[in-house]
């Protein structure tokens, strides 16, 4: 899986460069980000603009990384394109994550909590 991972200044940037979050690349990017995420109360943005296709067990990792943000952190999705929208939307789980149409937004979100 290609996946950076930025820290930042208010908040870590993990960015996506896969087509596809699914079975296959799921437990390698759930491994990858708990790893990533050890410290007090990390804000994280995860860019999935780059991703076209996520599966339940994509959608699975991501609630599980949610899971595992100690308290006081927090997670926002920025840029999916519209076929991973219309899933976070069939899935209600817009209601749940924070959605934002780019990096830029979400950082200025996650900055601001």
């Amino acid at each position: 899986m290609n996946l950076t991972i930025e820290p930042q200044e208010s908040f870590v940037l993990a960015r996506i460069e896969d087509a596809r979050l699914d079975a296959l690349s799921a437990p390698d990017f759930k491994a990858r980000m708990a790893g990533a995420l050890t410290g007090a109360a990390p804000k994280v943005v995860l860019d999935l603009s780059a991703v076209g296709f996520i599966d339940s067990a994509g959608l699975a990792s991501i609630l599980s990384l949610v899971k595992g943000l100690p308290e006081g952190g927090d997670l926002r999705i920025a840029g999916p394109t519209a076929a991973v929208r219309a899933v976070f939307r069939l899935t209600r789980l817009d209601k749940v994550l924070a959605l934002y149409d780019t990096v830029e937004d979400a950082a200025a979100a996650a900055g601001a909590r």
